[in-house]
């Protein structure tokens, strides 16, 4: 026969393992939407975003109209994405925000 206490011991190791992983990776993430809600707060880009040799401000592109065609001197942009969806992160937060009670 087992020993019936060593495997319960192991079976103990192995859960508390797997509560610590799950805890580790909900910081992770609470950490994340921490840093996401700063950005958003604060309004401006991060400093490695902004390209001082751009024409138009951060998030030029997040409001032009999708009928007009993209500037030339947006398309070899490396920040294009980001600039793009600059402030679309900031609206969804404020309607999550609004949602909780």
């Amino acid at each position: 026969m087992a020993d019936f206490g060593l495997l319960f011991s192991l079976a103990l190791v192995a859960l508390t393992f797997v509560v610590v992983g799950i805890c580790f990776i909900v910081y992770l993430m609470i950490i994340g939407e921490r840093e996401k809600r700063k950005l958003a707060e604060s309004g401006s880009p991060p400093e490695e975003l902004y390209d001082e040799e751009c024409p138009h401000h951060f998030g030029y592109l997040s409001g032009y109209r999708t009928d007009q065609p993209v500037p030339e001197e947006c398309f070899g942009c490396a920040n294009a994405i980001a600039c793009m969806n600059h402030g679309t992160d900031k609206a969804e937060i404020l309607a999550e925000e609004q949602t909780e009670p």
